[in-house]
């Protein structure tokens, strides 16, 4: 049985209602003990199984790379998503959250390690990771550097892993064509701004229909 399929947000994009999340492929210490090969196993079963949507991250260890070893000769199969703002090379026996850095210079630094990762030339989306604040943003010039690597061909499209309190202002810019979201039952703090139809389709600022994430699955 086909898994349906939505558009994603402003991209015009049909993606499956199941994604995948890959923060898991990170191995250990941070996260369960796997092999290359169960890894290359857990990937390509995403994409038999009828899955287009994949979203990682520059700090989920390995799993970029991992999904450019095993799925880069599928590459047109999946709708690729991945972070920016991220450190590029993880402290050692730190716990996280990272301090993250939205100025030009790591932000395309951080794509294109993504993009050499991966094993592609270009991200489907790069979604600004952690939820910085709209004065952060336009201080570091965040939104014109990803625009410029749009421009470029790198990518497609832009997003943002948001939260409160900032997430009304990031729907405000009307610069984002995703938006991912925490939600599920045990976290429904963001309900009562997606019933204020700030992402409703009539809605003149946004019509977005919400990358949600729940744990590391992902849905529209």
């Amino acid at each position: 049985m086909a898994i349906e399929r939505r558009p994603l947000g402003r991209t015009g994009t049909e993606v499956t209602i199941l994604g995948y999340g890959a923060m898991e492929l990170r191995g250990q210490p941070r996260g369960p003990a796997i092999t290359d090969e169960a890894a290359g196993q857990v990937l390509n079963a995403v994409l038999d199984a009828g899955i287009n949507l994949i979203d990682t991250s520059v700090d989920y260890g390995r799993s970029e790379e991992l999904i450019g070893r095993y799925l880069g000769h599928r590459r047109d199969e999946y709708f690729l998503a991945s972070k920016c703002g991220c450190p590029l090379d993880l402290p050692t026996g730190t716990p996280p959250p990272y301090p993250h850095d939205y100025r030009p210079a790591n932000v395309r630094a951080g794509v294109e390690q993504s993009l050499r990762r991966l094993g592609t030339d270009r991200l489907d989306l790069v979604q600004v990771h952690m939820s910085p604040s709209r004065e952060q943003l336009e201080q570091d010039q965040t939104i014109e550097t990803l625009q410029s690597l749009r421009d470029e061909a790198k990518v497609r499209f832009i997003g943002m892993s948001g939260i409160l309190p900032n997430l009304p202002d990031h729907l405000a810019m009307g610069v984002f064509d995703v938006f991912q979201i925490p939600y599920s039952a045990l976290q429904r703090e963001h309900e009562e701004l997606e019933g204020s139809g700030a992402v409703e389709p009539r809605d003149p600022v946004a019509p977005l229909p919400r990358l949600c994430r729940y744990r590391h699955s992902l849905r529209v």
